[in-house]
């Protein structure tokens, strides 16, 4: 199949193919960049949109294809296709991804015909450049270094952030709860009795070792509650080991319900594991974070002391 235009032909099949093929490579770029998860079919499913659309443009009459919005609303489409839609910051953060990606390859393509091609090819992408405006480059310029600049922050702040997580497992009464927890410089929670350092963990991560009196009574009683109420849970041992821990929020102070554990275990390098006695568990209703990579909150002092530690109490 070809598609006639003036004096050069084009091949669909041909098109269709090669636009698959970069379409893929772009949105795992894409994915690699920004380190999250995908599914190959669905990464194949929208390098085939992306295709239709392309040999979609090259009809007559279909100059709607080429307009900015046009351009806008297919981007965002292959988005959502190839990775689904979790929140507006992340999908943002996929589709600056995807135009840097693409400016970057289209760029390098062309820079590679140019440096190499001495036929027409080589004359037409000079007529391309003699007819740049200013204005275009300048704005051209711009985006592009807005776009690369935002990437690099997400970047180097993903590799922060990695390297600020570790593996967690809170021992009471004979259970075990695993969870993620990162290194929170910010948190200065103490208990009041002792100086301890506390450990902020969600409400849903604990209660799996929690006795079915404590969970009905966290689940039955608004967090804002649970300190008045406290007398009505009826397990007298978890009673005997909560604390209640001032702490300062934004233009507030409020208390924070916390129970001590029977050890906490942090795992610092491979699967070796740290062992901590008596450590404080704060118990936090909400999610510690938007998309669920964490789900504790490890005091500094914590990890401070597991490194002085470290090679003399590591269990495997």
């Amino acid at each position: 199949m070809m598609i006639g235009r003036l004096s050069m032909y084009i091949y669909a099949d041909v098109l269709f193919i090669i636009n698959i093929m970069m379409n893929s490579m772009v949105l795992m770029l894409t994915a690699w960049t920004v380190g999250v998860a995908y599914k190959f079919w669905r990464i194949l499913l929208a390098a085939v949109v992306g295709g239709c659309y392309v040999l979609l443009g090259m009809l007559p009459n279909m100059e709607l294809c080429h307009t900015v919005l046009a351009k806008f609303v297919i981007s965002w489409l292959l988005i959502y296709i190839a990775f689904g839609y979790t929140s507006k910051r992340k999908s943002f953060l996929l589709l600056a991804s995807f135009y840097v990606i693409s400016f970057i390859l289209g760029g390098s393509i062309v820079g590679w015909v140019y440096f190499w091609q001495e036929n027409y090819y080589s004359h037409a992408l000079n007529k391309i450049f003699t007819n740049l405006s200013w204005k275009s480059i300048l704005w051209g310029s711009c985006l592009g270094a807005i776009l690369i600049v935002s990437i690099i922050r997400r970047m180097v702040s993903s590799t922060t952030r990695n390297q600020s997580l570790y593996r967690v497992k809170i021992e009471y009464n004979g259970q075990v709860a695993e969870l993620t927890a990162m290194l929170d410089t910010g948190n200065s929670l103490y208990t009041t009795i002792g100086h301890k350092p506390v450990v902020l963990v969600s409400q849903y991560s604990v209660e799996p070792i929690l006795s079915e009196d404590v969970v009905t009574f966290l689940r039955e009683n608004v967090p804002e509650m649970w300190l008045v109420n406290l007398s009505r849970c009826i397990d007298d041992k978890w009673l005997s080991r909560t604390q209640i821990i001032p702490y300062h929020g934004i233009g507030s102070r409020s208390m924070l319900l916390a129970f001590r554990a029977d050890a906490l275990l942090v795992s610092l390098t491979g699967t070796a594991e740290i062992r901590i006695q008596d450590v404080v568990i704060g118990i936090y209703s909400g999610a510690l974070s938007e998309d669920g990579t964490y789900a504790g909150l490890l005091h500094p002092q914590i990890i401070n002391e597991l490194y002085k530690k470290e090679g003399a109490s590591i269990c495997a």
